[in-house]
């Protein structure tokens, strides 16, 4: 039997989803091992090193808020996914397309801004691509479809 495209859309969406929730347990309980590189490109300094113990303590409250704002984000994502896109609603299209837009969105640009583009980018583009491959895929066949 030939899985359809909306099936294998479904899919990617689903391995997309399941790859923000592991990487956002990460963001919120290793801040500190997952930011080092960015912390020493932008400062100067380790985490322990810096100066300011405010600014370095600022800096991974904002990066562990950044990861609860991910993780509820990536069950949203999941949560559409079972429930609307693999039946190929055309709303949970565009929801998937917004939430995962601006998520990866966001951190793809956020290590352009701060002109830290190292092997961390990697993370940040694999999700993106999920995102556009299983939105790509069925897109015909999603959107063709009249919103009843």
């Amino acid at each position: 039997m030939q899985k359809s495209k909306i099936e294998i859309g479904s899919f990617l969406i689903l391995f997309m989803s399941m790859y923000i929730l592991v990487m956002s347990i990460l963001w919120i309980f290793l801040t500190e091992i997952m930011f080092v590189s960015d912390f020493a490109y932008v400062t100067g300094y380790q985490f322990s090193e810096h100066p300011d113990t405010v600014l370095s303590g600022f800096y991974i409250i904002t990066k562990k808020l950044i990861g609860f704002i991910l993780l509820a984000n990536g069950f949203m994502i999941l949560l559409i996914n079972q429930k609307s896109y693999r039946k190929g609603e055309k709303w949970s299209w565009y929801a998937i397309l917004i939430g995962g837009g601006i998520s990866w969105g966001t951190f793809i640009g956020y290590k352009i801004f701060i002109g830290y583009i190292g092997l961390s980018m990697i993370t940040f583009a694999i999700g993106a691509i999920l995102l556009v491959i299983g939105l790509g895929f069925p897109a015909k066949e999603i959107l063709r479809r009249s919103s009843a």
